[in-house]
């Protein structure tokens, strides 16, 4: 395992990622053939095959990435610096994170961050809090790390959007000029509960509630 991927792995601590992998007997969290063939296809811009042991972690967050990124190319410090735009102390995270070694360079890494909506539709406000944070890590072209790290940006959902401005999305995240994108398969029957007033209107404040079937947008 590359130094990157180690400082990755250590800072994945999520307890549902454990939970999880315990839970279906697959602790390495190892992606499925089908999941990783579609994948590949999605990212055209990437030449190489996705390999099966690659490292998998879901709800990364992104201070945990900078971090990885930073102390595998500066020396090792009890304290460092402190950037609020690249450490910002929140919860801001990535659905799930895919790394593993380039085929050609094996200084280097690539690092899939896939963000995921089943139900609701992105909004150009998420995308764009997302493509910040993702600028001030990587740049504009994702090059700040490239002697160590070459990112990749996805979308994955039921429908693909076509009503974001990508007018402020680095190119990153848009290698070909939009941002890759890979479906999600879920069941059409799913079904939520919603507050609403005796007569059945919908109400945040409501003291009555029924079920609602969902719709994907």
């Amino acid at each position: 395992m590359n130094e990157l991927i180690n400082n990755l792995r250590k800072f994945n601590r999520k307890e549902r990622f454990f939970l999880v992998g315990t839970a279906l007997g697959n602790e390495k969290f190892e992606m499925a053939d089908s999941f990783k063939s579609a994948l590949q296809k999605t990212l055209t811009s990437m030449n190489q095959e996705i390999p099966s042991t690659a490292f998998v972690a879901m709800d990364y967050h992104l201070d945990w990435i900078y971090a990885s990124l930073y102390l595998s190319t500066n020396p090792i410090k009890t304290v460092n610096v402190r950037d609020p735009k690249l450490i910002t102390a929140n919860q801001e995270d990535v659905d799930l994170l895919v790394a593993f070694p380039d085929n050609y360079d094996s200084a280097k890494t690539h690092l899939i961050l896939c963000e995921c909506k089943a139900e609701s539709s992105w909004t150009n406000k998420q995308v764009l809090s997302k493509a910040e944070r993702l600028r001030n890590i990587f740049g504009e072209h994702g090059d700040v790390f490239s002697e160590i790290a070459i990112p990749h940006f996805v979308l994955i959902s039921p429908k693909k959007p076509n009503r974001l401005n990508l007018t402020k999305v680095p190119h990153l995240m848009k290698p070909d000029g939009d941002i890759p994108w890979m479906n999600l398969e879920i069941p059409k029957d799913l079904q939520k509960v919603t507050r609403c007033d005796r007569k059945g209107k919908n109400s945040k404040d409501g003291t009555y509630w029924k079920v609602d079937k969902t719709s994907i947008r």
